[in-house]
């Protein structure tokens, strides 16, 4: 472990030139949308005013481009599904891409963003997205980076920051994944471990910090157009000056005719199209209707944080407002009449007024490979969608805890397609405006992933919407 401080101290002073301001310019003068392929809902947890689709045929995105919308999400939620259904999904994407790109002559730029502990499907994404004809001769830009979690990278090495303290993300739970473990925090070393060696470490570039924060745009940006296509690159950043100022290098190479693809966390695409600083939402603001219905919480992330946000709020909520759905009753035969019960429950509880609290039990279930994991979680995560597409009672709100949650819950259980991020109510969490074409028209839908925030975030959120 490694105090913030200290590292700091090593490092040459901070450039606090407004680069974010320089970057909507320069966004703004490549005439390109930014297509951001996100394999789960909470990666527009730094945006706000941008649409998010949960389709993408060719039609759909050729509105888009001829909308000349800058800039758009594609939720897949890739990350609860098989690697043999991913690659269909992201070639199918790309081409798509290419295609409606053709129709409008209009260009684009794709950050396939995933997430910010190293949990994803990093080698089959990229690859299918590179394996199509616009893609194989690019440049790779990895930058992991999350801000508002925590997430930092020094020296190659990716870490976790809490209460001034750096852990590398390979000695934290996060690395322990039951479905994309893995044993490296230093990024090339990661590569190389996710590619099973067909990316060799030695093969991978990076800027370090001490050279973003030394050498003039332009000088970047030489680097940049210098490296050659099918190399990847690590990009090191503490804080959004670094990180603003090597994206302003990265546009200038892009504008010179640079073909590159992101793959990045959350806090790259602000950055990116230069969208300036919102502050945190008013829950005065979020609610247009007088309803006196309680709020729908449900809990079904089993990331560590999760549990412990969970705890603590079960620790400090009226026991009878909580309901807990047992997975070995939704794994067994009379699931069907079990979950009929919860339903009524949850009815009756948001009816009188009560936020309701529905959260899977604890004890984690999984299976005997990757596949039989995510097909026991899919099973779980539709009996969470049953209870949004059965209960007859609108709530004044739906938080969703869990990227695999939030997705199914939006798109299964409410029948999103095109709905907006409206910004985020704490730092990282995301408030979403359904579309009029979901079970509940206009509701704030809060999507909070499950490694963001502190214990009593889950609580302090419900406080200040009550």
């Amino acid at each position: 472990m490694n105090s913030i401080s200290d590292i700091s101290k090593t490092l040459p002073a901070v450039d606090i030139t407004n680069y974010r301001d320089k970057n909507d310019i320069l966004f703004r003068s490549l005439h390109k949308t930014c297509i951001v392929i996100d394999d789960d809902p909470t990666g527009n947890q730094t945006v706000y005013g941008i649409p998010l689709l949960t389709v993408w045929d060719v039609e759909t995105l050729t509105d888009e481009l001829k909308k000349k919308t800058p800039i758009f999400f594609i939720l897949t939620n890739s990350r609860s599904l098989r690697v043999t259904e991913i690659s269909e999904i992201y070639h199918k994407i790309a081409k798509n891409i290419i295609k409606a790109s053709a129709i409008t002559q209009r260009g684009y730029t794709i950050i396939s963003r995933s997430d910010s502990t190293l949990r994803g499907h990093f080698s089959a994404e990229i690859n299918a997205i590179k394996h199509s004809e616009d893609f194989l001769n690019t440049l790779t830009i990895f930058i992991p980076v999350m801000f508002e979690g925590g997430r930092i990278t020094v020296n190659d090495i990716h870490y976790i920051l809490d209460s001034g303290t750096l852990t590398p993300v390979n000695e934290t739970a996060f690395s322990k994944d039951h479905s994309f473990g893995y044993t490296k925090a230093n990024l090339k070393e990661w590569i190389e471990e996710k590619t099973n060696g067909n990316i060799q470490a030695s093969e991978i570039a990076s800027f370090s910090i001490s050279e973003i924060r030394t050498l003039d745009i332009h000088s970047l940006s030489k680097q940049i157009l210098a490296l050659t296509y099918g190399t990847y690159c690590i990009i090191n950043a503490l804080n959004y000056n670094d990180l603003d100022k090597i994206t302003q290098a990265l546009l200038l190479a892009e504008k010179n005719g640079k073909k590159i693809l992101y793959r990045t966390s959350s806090s790259f695409v602000p950055s990116y199209i230069g969208l300036s600083k919102k502050e945190l939402l008013d829950p005065k603001d979020l609610f247009h209707n007088t309803t006196k219905n309680g709020g729908l919480l449900i809990i079904g992330s089993y990331v560590s944080k999760s549990s412990a946000q969970l705890k603590y709020l079960l620790s400090q909520a009226d026991i009878n407002n909580t309901i807990e759905i047992h997975i070995d009753q939704i794994l067994g035969s009379n699931s069907i009449s079990y979950l009929e019960t919860i339903i009524a429950k949850a009815d009756r509880h948001l009816k009188s007024g009560k936020n309701t609290i529905v959260y899977t039990s604890r004890k984690l279930v999984t299976g005997s490979d990757i596949d039989t994991t995510i097909a026991i979680a899919t099973k779980v995560s539709m009996a969470l969608v049953t209870l949004l597409k059965q209960i007859s009672t609108r709530p004044k709100y739906i938080l969703a805890k869990g990227g695999i949650t939030s997705h199914d819950i939006a798109i299964k259980g409410l029948g999103m397609k095109r709905s907006k991020v409206l910004g985020q109510i704490l730092p990282g969490i995301p408030v979403w405006e359904m579309g009029k074409e979901t079970k509940f028209p206009k509701i704030p839908y809060i999507v909070f992933p499950g490694n963001v925030g502190t214990e009593e975030s889950l609580y302090t959120l419900i406080q200040k919407l009550s």
